[in-house]
């Protein structure tokens, strides 16, 4: 059974989750609820959840605030926000689950899913660990990004990502060196979380890093050569847009 706290500031928002999970996530037990910062650490100490459905933004301060009470979190949490990119991608980039308002039900199912199945494994205080880590220093998250695998996650240096490959509705993550990793993500995430340093996607199955460009050929319609002369088509449609980001660069 997952024992959980809502934390939101909203009530409207708090009691539509409560109606949500009881309706479609019967392993859930909403033990508590908090509307503040201050009211949810107290509960957290005081009932011991396994489970934080915790809201990014509020009135008197943030789910980021209430993690940082906690040197050792023994409780693994999903976010749940409307708004707040950077809130967004240090979340994406730490590995944790998140729902954005409007929640829908099947996302929410999935969430909880994923938090019964890790809950017993170290892999949720590694990713809230990581995750303290980026908001602390916002330019960490240009030297590691967390993989959500299968097994957990794995820490991987962003520098060291040749390209992201569509598979399936996963992606395959080709390193520098040694064998891909396949994320549980779809390539659009991959695409919207790592742009900002210096990603394109120069397909729809492929997004590369500007840092592993070796050339750009115009055969075949356009082709890329990557490092370790790995060879990429460049969708017609996205050539010219492709060579104005070059230019920028």
């Amino acid at each position: 059974m997952l024992r959980a706290i809502i934390v939101d500031d909203e009530n409207n928002a708090l009691e539509a989750l409560k109606t949500l999970l009881t309706n479609y996530c019967p392993q859930v037990k909403i033990i508590e609820t908090a509307t503040s910062v201050e009211e949810a650490y107290q509960k957290v100490v005081t009932f011991n959840p396994n489970l934080l459905f915790l809201d990014v933004e509020m009135t008197n301060g943030t789910g980021f605030d209430l993690l940082m009470k906690f040197d050792e979190p023994s409780f693994k949490v999903i976010f749940v926000t409307g708004f707040d990119q950077y809130a967004l991608n240090a979340i994406k980039f730490s590995a944790i689950d998140y729902l954005l308002k409007p929640i829908h039900v099947a996302e929410l199912i999935e969430a909880v899913k994923k938090a019964e199945k890790q809950l017993d494994s170290q892999d949720n205080l590694g990713e809230l660990r990581n995750l303290l880590s980026t908001l602390n220093n916002p330019r960490s998250r240009k030297n590691k990004i967390a993989i959500p695998t299968h097994k957990g996650f794995e820490m991987i240096e962003v520098q060291d990502i040749v390209r992201c490959e569509a598979s399936s509705g996963y992606t395959l993550i080709h390193l520098l060196q040694g064998k891909p990793v396949m994320s549980s993500r779809d390539l659009k995430t991959y695409h919207e979380l790592l742009e900002e340093y210096d990603f394109f996607r120069i397909h729809d199955s492929h997004v590369i890093s500007h840092f592993h460009i070796q050339k750009v050929l115009n055969e075949d319609g356009g082709v890329v050569i990557l490092t370790n002369d790995i060879r990429l088509p460049i969708a017609r449609r996205r050539k010219a847009d492709f060579l104005e980001w070059l230019k920028g660069r």
